[in-house]
């Protein structure tokens, strides 16, 4: 299996449809929370791709190599659609009579498959690329402060799928010009274009950078800073064609890791192997005990320059709260070894659910 264009594998109709289940029942095993993205909808648009797969819509899904999850050209494909299917039906012959016509020609049996594939996407609710809302949580006019919570889900540039979510209260004085306008009701609020981008150009930053980025903002009080985020993906898949399939540029520690069991018990390995990983990372004032359970991020101040620790201290002191981060992994059972190794390794201790 190779690269087919920057940071992009594919796999065929019969591969993706295996690939695809096992990422649905990953995700259902993993229990979300609602720090995460909505899995209901992530679970949309995998049965979509799905169904587009079984009705020949597409003859190949596209992977981010690095993570392992479908890319933003197959999530997009059939958000597309869906948007479309409309006037796409209203162009199609009726249903039953390309049934009756089924027989006589390929083309009815792929323009009966198409009207059956848009009937059923219509109605379905698929996981947003690019979701960005600002919900009022408290407006006291008195005191001239209002509190918002801004939440943002969004497939990363990195190829991961995450939600972010940021609370912070600021003085009316500021906030109607610089970062979040409230409307004369009252009740309704949106972010001013410059926080806007600032927020989508931090997205990525874990949540104790991110916390200390916003809370220099003038007449900004964060409050919190939270970020579930879905991804990598590792999966080594034997295909229909002979070939095997496996994700391609994993990074860092987990990349390592991912190769040496590739070569090791990987290597001897039959069946379809899978392992999903789910981060979560809060910054506030009210987490109680610093730490990090996640193998693949430490703490910031573990692995901070040491040119940087008196700055990095003064910053701590002068916006006080603390972080934790954790990871979850669902993994079918060859791949709980890589789990523990890494595991072992950076001294955490982490929930692995089965995959069956």
């Amino acid at each position: 299996m190779s690269l087919v264009a920057l940071h992009t594998q594919e796999l065929g109709p019969a591969d993706a449809g295996r690939y695809l289940d096992m990422l649905a029942r990953s995700l259902r095993a993993a229990r979300l929370n609602n720090s995460f993205p909505d899995r209901r909808r992530v679970d949309g648009t995998i049965a979509a791709l799905q169904r587009a797969f079984d009705h020949k819509i597409y003859d190949q899904l596209y992977l981010d190599a690095r993570t392992g999850l479908p890319n933003m050209a197959s999530f997009t494909r059939v958000v597309t659609d869906q948007q479309m299917a409309e006037g796409a039906l209203s162009r199609l012959d009726d249903r039953q009579e390309l049934e009756r016509r089924r027989q006589e020609a390929a083309v009815f049996e792929r323009m009966a498959d198409k009207h059956d594939y848009l009937t059923w996407l219509k109605s379905q609710e698929l996981a947003p690329v690019d979701l960005h809302r600002v919900l009022l949580r408290r407006h006291d006019p008195g005191s001239g402060t209002a509190s918002f919570r801004i939440e943002l889900t969004k497939l990363d540039g990195s190829g991961l799928y995450m939600h972010l979510t940021i609370e912070l209260t600021q003085v009316a004085s500021v906030w109607r010009k610089r970062v979040v306008d409230l409307d004369q009701d009252g009740e309704s609020a949106a972010a001013s274009q410059a926080f806007h981008t600032l927020i989508y150009r931090c997205a990525a930053l874990d949540a104790e950078t991110l916390f200390i980025r916003l809370h220099g903002i003038e007449g900004v009080t964060v409050e919190r800073v939270q970020r579930g985020v879905i991804g990598p993906v590792l999966f080594r898949l034997p295909g229909e064609d002979g070939q095997l399939h496996t994700t391609l540029e994993v990074e860092g520690v987990l990349g390592h890791a991912w190769q040496t069991w590739l070569a090791g018990p990987g290597a001897h390995a039959r069946g379809p192997e899978l392992l999903a990983t789910f981060a979560s990372d809060s910054a506030a004032g009210d987490i109680r005990e610093e730490k990090s359970n996640d193998p693949l991020s430490p703490l910031l101040s573990a692995v901070i320059e040491e040119r940087e620790r008196a700055r990095y201290r003064q910053m701590r002191e002068r916006y006080p709260f603390r972080v934790f981060k954790d990871r979850k992994f669902v993994a079918t059972r060859g791949l709980h070894g890589l789990v523990k190794a890494i595991g072992d390794a950076a001294g955490t201790r982490n929930i692995v659910y089965d995959l069956r």
